[in-house]
């Protein structure tokens, strides 16, 4: 009798020590852990900008001619709106990018020469009084 007393009492030992290690929720408290918001970062373009004379112009491209180290170079670039008040021989100073093979501007800035002014200098007039 005291082998089956005793092997009831490991019996419900093993099966309560189960039952408590299998549902720990019920006994610990669970932590709500939010998860980490991953942000993903796009790659930006780069801006790139170049001076040159205007070769053509249309509502959708702009051709500009440059000079690098005594080479001409000559680039066309997709315009979002037309520029109207560039046109042929214009200096432009032009802000890009370079998505997927083309070029695409994103500011076309017309170069105004500066003008020259000369200084007027005033004589002074020096009053002479007479004794």
């Amino acid at each position: 009798m005291r082998r089956l007393i005793a092997l009831s009492a490991i019996f419900i030992f093993v099966f309560i020590t189960a039952v408590i290690v299998t549902d720990k929720s019920s006994i610990m408290p669970t932590s709500t852990q939010t998860p980490k918001l991953v942000t993903v970062k796009t790659i930006k373009e780069p801006n790139v900008t170049l001076t040159g004379t205007v070769k053509e112009t249309t509502n959708t491209t702009i051709v500009v001619d440059r000079i690098i180290k005594d080479k001409k170079e000559t680039l066309e670039f997709a315009l979002d709106k037309a520029v109207e008040k560039i046109k042929a021989g214009d200096k432009v100073k032009v802000s890009y990018i370079k998505k997927e093979g083309k070029y695409i501007a994103k500011r076309v800035v017309l170069i105004v020469p500066e003008m020259t002014t000369k200084k007027v200098t005033r004589a002074k007039v020096v009053k002479q009084e007479a004794h």
